[in-house]
């Protein structure tokens, strides 16, 4: 039976958009291919912990330029599309409009670094649906947009009480030990650990491979970046046989963790720095999955 739409959401393509590659076949060519950005992390302010704010938006218009010259699927931005002000949104959306291919997001913490006032504009400012996690199909393949802000002390209004729980939730997490439980990190809630074993479920009916996205980082284990139930999500991830990759920002050094097989890889930050800049091309294979870093981000080749 379908699923209901508060808890699943199916973005239906044109054909030729969801399958441009697959029928290629073969493992010399790529089922899939999409871009990968990080952190981009654009506002009008000084630089600040090496981060270049200002800079961000000519290296995203590079960005875009050069991958619409690659016969991409789509392009993924892992969250973090601005530092704060919600006026950032116009300027970078502005870019990402010269897209060729869709373009997917997850929400990142920053990105509602806004006035109280401003949080609940957010999702309309990014194109996104308010409900911040959904699934995508290109042919065999399925791909998982988690949000891990959905519990949080930043989402919704200070007064809000879902920033009240959440707070109470993350001086819990803090004192039973879990270094993460920041306010710059974030959680996941029931109704979406739901969704995604449904969802899992359905692709392992299905026989698709997956590849889940999201702003934290679950691995390394103990990392301060990860997301606030990352054990309970690496868990579930773990009890799937079709997860192949875990993709992630928001630890702009960047990193990689191959767990039981899985790829987990968290890409950098393309704010850092003034002058090199940071993205990927993915291709996926039957066998294997290519990164092809540009700037910062180095190349990585993940047997499957």
């Amino acid at each position: 039976m379908p699923m209901e739409r508060r808890h699943f959401v199916k973005l239906m393509l044109p054909a030729a958009l969801i399958q441009p590659l697959a029928a290629q076949g073969g493992a010399s060519k790529p089922l899939l291919r999409f871009g990968a950005i990080a952190d981009p992390q654009y506002a009008d302010k000084d630089m600040r912990r090496n981060r270049f704010y200002r800079k961000s938006p000519a290296k995203l218009e590079k960005a875009i330029t050069a991958l619409n010259k690659h016969p991409l699927d789509f392009v993924v931005t892992l969250g973090d599309m601005i530092d704060c002000e919600f006026e950032s949104f116009g300027p970078m959306m502005e870019r990402y409009a010269r897209l060729r291919v869709p373009h997917y997001k997850v929400y990142g913490n920053h990105d509602f670094e806004v006035a109280d006032a401003d949080k609940g504009k957010v999702a309309a400012a990014m194109e996104m649906p308010e409900l911040g996690y959904y699934a995508v199909e290109y042919g065999g393949w399925k791909l998982l947009f988690l949000d891990g802000t959905e519990l949080s002390t930043y989402r919704y209004p200070s007064k809000d009480p879902r920033t009240v729980a959440a707070e109470a939730e993350r001086v819990k997490l803090q004192k039973a030990g879990v270094v993460s439980a920041l306010s710059w990190n974030g959680g996941m809630s029931k109704a979406q650990f739901e969704w995604l074993q449904k969802v899992l479920d359905q692709a392992e009916a299905a026989g698709q491979k997956v590849i889940v996205m999201n702003h934290f980082p679950i691995l390394p284990e103990g990392d301060r970046h990860n997301l606030w139930n990352a054990e309970q999500l690496l868990e579930r991830l773990d009890a799937s046989s079709q997860v192949v990759a875990y993709m992630n920002g928001h630890n702009h050094k960047g990193g990689y963790v191959d767990h039981k097989g899985v790829h987990y890889v968290n890409f950098k930050g393309m704010v850092e720095s003034a002058k090199e800049t940071a993205y990927a091309v993915v291709s996926c294979y039957s066998d294997r999955i290519e990164i092809e870093g540009f700037g910062a981000e180095p190349d990585r080749k993940l047997k499957l």
